[in-house]
């Protein structure tokens, strides 16, 4: 759970690093290319809501001691909720015996 939040985050920030780099290389350049422009801010904007939603969920699990271990051994509570017994299998006879042929 931490490695994903991780990779989530650092994605986040290469898009934010990336609509930034577009909208100065347009404003250094004087170009008036009104869908560029929106595309960076579209991007930039993107990134923000999507590094606060990251940041929030992140610290949520934290509080909840998932990141306690990197990979969760335990299930969810929602396949806890309608656990069954396991039931045996039968065996099946798929391949008749030598002494069949």
């Amino acid at each position: 759970m931490v490695f994903l939040i991780d990779a989530a985050f650092a994605i986040e920030l290469i898009a934010l690093a990336l609509g930034g780099a577009l909208l100065y290389f347009l404003k250094t350049h004087k170009i008036q290319y009104g869908f560029c422009k929106f595309i960076s801010y579209f991007v930039i904007i993107l990134a923000f809501l999507s590094m606060a939603c990251t940041t929030y969920y992140g610290t949520k699990y934290w509080f909840q001691g998932y990141f306690e271990k990197p990979l969760p051994t335990s299930k969810h509570a929602l396949f806890k909720k309608h656990k069954k017994p396991m039931q045996e299998h039968k065996t099946e006879k798929r391949y008749p015996k030598k002494e069949e042929y």
